[in-house]
């Protein structure tokens, strides 16, 4: 019996492992989104990681348009770093045979 409780953990241990490294991966995985002068880059661990506002975007008489195109773009990077972390997260299970965790 204890040798299948040290099996267990090493089972664990190797599964914590692999998706150490998944969510190494999915800081990789970026989506961009430009629109209007600004452009928004996020991760796919839901972190922004840039944000570039182009300066004939910049209308300073008009800060609450800049501030919705930003929110806006923000969004639109983040759902896209997202979709592709999913994609990631999903192959990366296949490939390490965790699918059948993750619904695969």
């Amino acid at each position: 019996m204890s040798n299948n409780i040290f099996q267990q953990a090493k089972q664990a241990f190797e599964m914590r492992s692999q998706l150490k490294k998944i969510q190494k991966a999915m800081e990789n995985e970026q989506g961009e989104y430009t629109n209007a002068g600004v452009t928004v880059v996020a991760n796919g661990n839901a972190s922004l990681v840039s944000v570039s506002i182009d300066p004939s975007a910049a209308d300073l008489a008009n800060l609450k348009r800049l501030e919705r195109t930003i929110t806006e773009n923000a969004n639109k990077a983040l759902n896209l770093a997202k979709e592709k972390g999913a994609k990631l997260m999903q192959d990366k299970s296949k490939e390490m045979g965790l699918d059948k965790f993750f619904g695969g």
